[in-house]
């Protein structure tokens, strides 16, 4: 996953880059008549190459992180809200509780609530850790 980013600013060895996200229907916007507005993000990289404010640099993402966080960030919500309805579903309907699926379904969502928390708590021990998930590769102009 290659991307182009531009340097807005540098301090130390961390260099604050602006990159343009990658569209859902491909890179080609200008093939494209759905006139989606790509908005930017800013990240902040290690800058092991030296780069200044101005410059233009090649990003490269690791695939195998991106993977691991995107499994991280939309499988725990779906899973703890599966389970928080079938958990509910099988709870309320043994007890013999009239609209036992609407029950579930709020214990589904208690279980929802509670799955955000955990992704945020991954997310803080990931940010701990420092993983370098994009790292600059080249300095194109």
């Amino acid at each position: 996953m290659d991307q182009i980013g531009y340097v807005r600013k540098t301090m130390n060895n961390i260099a604050e880059v602006e990159v343009k996200r990658i569209s859902g229907c491909g890179t080609g916007c200008s093939s494209c008549g759905g006139s989606c507005n790509v908005p930017s993000i800013i990240v902040n990289i290690e800058n092991s190459i030296d780069a200044s404010e101005g410059d233009f640099v090649e990003i490269k993402a690791k695939p195998k992180h991106i993977i691991k966080y995107a499994l991280i960030i939309y499988m725990i919500p779906f899973i703890m809200l599966i389970l928080g309805i079938s958990f509910g579903i099988s709870f309320f309907q043994s007890q013999g509780i009239e609209n036992y699926e609407t029950y579930a379904f709020m214990v589904g969502l208690l279980f929802l609530i509670i799955a955000f928390g955990i992704v945020r708590i991954i997310d803080r021990r990931i940010k701990d850790r420092n993983e370098t998930v994009m790292e600059m590769i080249r300095i194109l102009g």
